[in-house]
């Protein structure tokens, strides 16, 4: 039996890059499913390389599509950062800049799934990167009272009554939650 072999640092790239354009092309409510899972693959396969261990195959471009990231998430232009910093990491997968960039821009498209899975890869690049604790702690504490954390298909299952995660709805619609807040 043969492992199937795992992606290239150039396959993981070229998905990246793909995922820029996308996110351009696709004009959808939040972040496609297909987005959001393709970069749960990405962040999973670059865990299995060792940050810093291969330069970058181009810092230098990385860096300017961080710049216009943020940019981008001042002027309110969501996707287009989101598309600004998945071009970044097409040319530097570990910069966790970049990875903070694209959390940030999830935020604000209301991905907060994903903006808390980017930030965290960001801080496993990272773990004293500032700016992604701060921003992580305050997504999580957001949730620390009870809440649920809403997945990139959260409103995929409002067809049937009580909105088709499993949970007892109230008459309110609310989950009965018996956990202590």
């Amino acid at each position: 039996m043969t492992d199937s072999p795992r992606p290239t640092i150039n396959d993981v790239t070229r998905a990246l890059a793909h995922l820029a354009d996308r996110v351009l092309t696709r004009k959808s409510l939040g972040l496609e499913p297909y987005v959001s899972h393709t970069l749960k693959l990405v962040m999973g396969e670059l865990e299995m390389l060792i940050p810093g261990l291969d330069p970058a195959p181009n810092a230098e471009a990385a860096r300017a599509f961080a710049d216009a990231a943020e940019i981008a998430l001042r002027e309110g232009e969501e996707r287009e950062a989101l598309s600004y910093a998945l071009r970044g990491l097409s040319c530097s997968p570990h910069d966790p800049v970049l990875w903070y960039r694209a959390g940030a821009a999830c935020v604000e498209l209301g991905s907060l799934e994903m903006a808390m899975r980017l930030l965290w890869h960001s801080l496993w690049i990272n773990p004293g990167y500032e700016a992604a604790r701060r921003d992580l702690d305050s997504l999580t504490s957001f949730f620390d009272g009870g809440e649920e954390i809403p997945t990139e298909d959260f409103h995929a299952g409002d067809e049937g009554e009580g909105g088709g995660d499993g949970e007892d709805r109230g008459e309110d619609g609310s989950a009965e939650d018996d956990r202590a807040a």
